[in-house]
């Protein structure tokens, strides 16, 4: 059965199924591309009170809410580095494309999962686009834990930046589905923001994996700037910093410990004395 199973972890695929990737991994990539930029400009016209999606940001406002522009900006710049990972599928390296093409499947269910999301969320259907983000988390989470040494241009777009902005958007879109903007909402919040701080850290330190730490860091300050446009007399914002500055120094020392040779308790380690560095694993093979 391991034969059909497009999510199974191979040391080479077979022409058909690279062929297949090599199409549907640029088309849905290009999918969320154009929806994601028509629908920034424009309202859908289909459904009565629909909004453009960071319209909504104004329109829900909640202790979740992340800010328009840093978001925009995590958007812009996840998407310019899947193109290194759809570069990855044509190299003529075939351990790299072994591990491009091992995400793929994982690649191409998040693509069209944020395409559905948008579809949604910019039409007010909030607990389906919640339902949309359950079953996207699912799938990056199967991807984060089953592939693990995969190269950094393949990690960062196709695993841990998406894994990143699906476990903040659960919250978001959560928080706009049971209308937490009022004042047990936000205490129920500042207690769930640490839920975020503890599966970040736990994925960071264990796996020694500081990509994801950034990622993280990044949509942390995201919402806490939102949050002190949003109500400055509130601990959400306060705690937000505290959580996007525990990512970041974690993310720092981890990041030092890797490039100076040495493990998460500034121990020195071996490593190879050849092979690609692309190719050394971006994480702990022993974790």
């Amino acid at each position: 059965m391991a034969n059909y199973n497009p999510f199974a972890r191979r040391e080479t695929h077979n022409a058909h199924a690279l062929n297949s990737y090599r199409v549907l991994v640029p088309l849905t990539w290009a999918l969320v591309v154009v929806t994601g930029v028509y629908y920034s400009i424009h309202s859908p016209d289909d459904t009565k009170h629909s909004k453009k999606i960071f319209k909504q940001v104004k329109r829900h406002p909640t202790p979740f809410t992340q800010n328009k522009t840093v978001t925009e900006i995590y958007w812009v710049l996840l998407l310019l580095s899947q193109l290194s990972y759809v570069w990855h599928l044509f190299h003529k390296d075939a351990a790299l494309v072994a591990s491009a093409a091992n995400v793929a499947t994982h690649f191409i269910l998040n693509n069209v999962f944020t395409f559905s999301w948008i579809l949604l969320w910019t039409r007010n259907y909030f607990w389906g686009s919640l339902i949309i983000l359950i079953a996207h988390f699912i799938n990056q989470s199967f991807a984060y834990w089953r592939h693990r040494g995969l190269p950094a241009f393949v990690h960062l777009p196709a695993v841990a930046g998406p894994y990143a902005w699906t476990l903040f958007a659960l919250f978001w879109n959560g928080a706009v589905a049971v209308h937490s903007h009022n004042l047990p909402g936000r205490l129920v919040a500042n207690i769930f923001i640490w839920v975020i701080l503890a599966i970040g850290l736990f994925d960071i330190v264990i796996f020694e994996d500081y990509i994801l730490g950034y990622c993280l860091s990044f949509l942390s300050l995201s919402l806490a700037v939102q949050q002190i446009a949003i109500k400055v007399i509130a601990f959400q914002w306060i705690f937000a910093f505290v959580v996007f500055a525990v990512f970041l120094v974690t993310s720092l020392y981890i990041s030092t410990t890797k490039y100076s040779g040495r493990d998460s308790l500034f121990r020195r380690v071996a490593h190879p004395e050849s092979g690609d560095r692309e190719r050394q694993p971006l994480l702990n093979e022993s974790a």
